[in-house]
């Protein structure tokens, strides 16, 4: 939030004072994208809970902490200043991480799927400039987030099928910092884009349907500890399309 609010002091003083080409777009026009994203974070309760279930695994539970999936957004306009660009986005992305264990009790062996999502919202400005006429590096990417979590756990048997879903119980907010680069592949219509930097997140509380906290699976657990206690590195790779008006 603060690189933002950075960024808008900055660049509106000198929109005013620069000479400024401006279009829609990401390349001058409207320009849509998407591609590949992954992202690393710390979990807090959802590691004490991997912890706690491999006390009693047949097949042990992997930890947790590395998602990918996909983003997709448009680049609400670019301006041109000299020298450099300013772009603003919005985009929506959805990750995914999930493992398989088992155990073995008196009624045979059970099978467990745990299926983490991660999804967010974002808004964001960059800042970059032309290194040759191809090659575009983007100096600052930033971005603010609003972010939801479900854990899906799903529990075969010879009983069976039994899934339980965990959601967190309030929207989370949180931005990210990084840079990349810009290749054009056919000028002002196809670009390439790859993005490298560190996202700062947390997720709180995780709830059922039937309002039971993912803390009460554990046997002992901190109160108020967070499920996903920080982000970390990310990176994503998309394609940039833009459409004349």
């Amino acid at each position: 939030m603060k690189l933002l609010l950075i960024l808008l002091i900055i660049i509106f003083p000198i929109s005013i004072i620069q000479p400024q080409s401006f279009g829609f777009g990401c390349l001058g026009l409207v320009g849509g994208y998407g591609g590949f994203t992954y992202q690393q974070y710390q979990p807090g309760l959802l590691k004490d809970y991997v912890n706690e279930f491999n006390l009693l695994k047949t097949k042990q539970l992997n930890d947790f902490g590395k998602a990918d999936g996909y983003r997709f957004g448009i680049n609400f306009f670019r301006a041109r200043f000299s020298g450099f660009f300013v772009t603003a986005k919005g985009f929506y992305q959805q990750l995914e991480e999930s493992h398989d264990a088992q155990k073995f009790n008196r009624g045979g062996f059970e099978d467990f799927n745990y299926e983490l999502k991660l999804k967010s919202f974002g808004v964001g400005l960059d800042i970059g400039i032309p290194i040759y006429s191809r090659l575009l590096w983007k100096i600052v990417d930033g971005a603010v987030l609003v972010s939801t979590a479900r854990m899906t756990e799903t529990v075969n048997s010879y009983m069976g099928t039994n899934v339980r879903k965990f959601d967190n119980e309030k929207t989370e907010v949180g931005y990210s910092v990084g840079s990349g680069f810009v290749l054009d592949i056919i000028k002002n219509y196809i670009s390439i884009e790859g993005i490298v930097g560190y996202s700062f997140f947390q997720i709180g509380g995780m709830i059922s349907e039937n309002k039971t906290k993912f803390e009460d699976l554990l046997s002992n657990s901190e109160e108020n500890k967070q499920f996903i206690k920080a982000g970390g590195f990310n990176a994503a790779v998309q394609l940039n399309v833009g459409f004349p008006l």
